[in-house]
């Protein structure tokens, strides 16, 4: 596939993509040269935000949502177990943890590669993080603030 093709192709996705939100009447913000979107909700208790990107080169799409709590270095090991506990319970996407800075963030990633993205497709990745992040991102800010010990946690999010 040429980089003009790979091109074309992202950008239909990103279209649908467009088209999925506007169809549920979602207020989202884009930037049509980046082909990423931003889009928020609000959950139970803490407003979440995704952003969602199309990579024309990779041929993926991605949403990826920064939640609200930074952690210490001192709380560096708890959050590594607290994530690798919820990251084995999720059938998709991920926690991911940046160390350096001490963000956790969610992200769900779909290739389009020879393949079409549908309309469920997209639509099951807006419902299924949001429902995913506001899930634990209340928990996740608790353990972060000292609320609750990463036992609490770990038992909060057992079966």
């Amino acid at each position: 596939m040429t980089d003009e093709q790979k091109l074309e192709k992202a950008i239909m996705v990103y279209a649908q993509l467009c088209n999925n939100l506007d169809a549920r009447n979602w207020h989202y913000e884009k930037d049509d040269e980046k082909l990423r979107i931003t889009c928020g909700a609000q959950g139970d208790d803490l407003p979440m935000r995704l952003v969602w990107r199309v990579d024309a080169d990779r041929q993926l799409i991605s949403l990826m949502s920064l939640l609200p709590c930074i952690t210490t270095p001192e709380q560096h090991e708890d959050f590594a177990v607290a994530l690798c506990a919820v990251n084995n319970k999720l059938a998709h996407g991920c926690f991911d943890y940046d160390l350096e800075r001490g963000g956790i963030f969610y992200r769900m990633t779909n290739s389009f590669l020879e393949s079409d993205i549908g309309d469920d497709m997209l639509s099951y990745m807006l419902v299924a993080s949001f429902r995913t992040i506001d899930d634990y991102n209340d928990k996740l800010t608790m353990l972060q603030q000292n609320m609750i010990t990463l036992e609490d946690f770990l038992a909060a999010i057992a079966d």
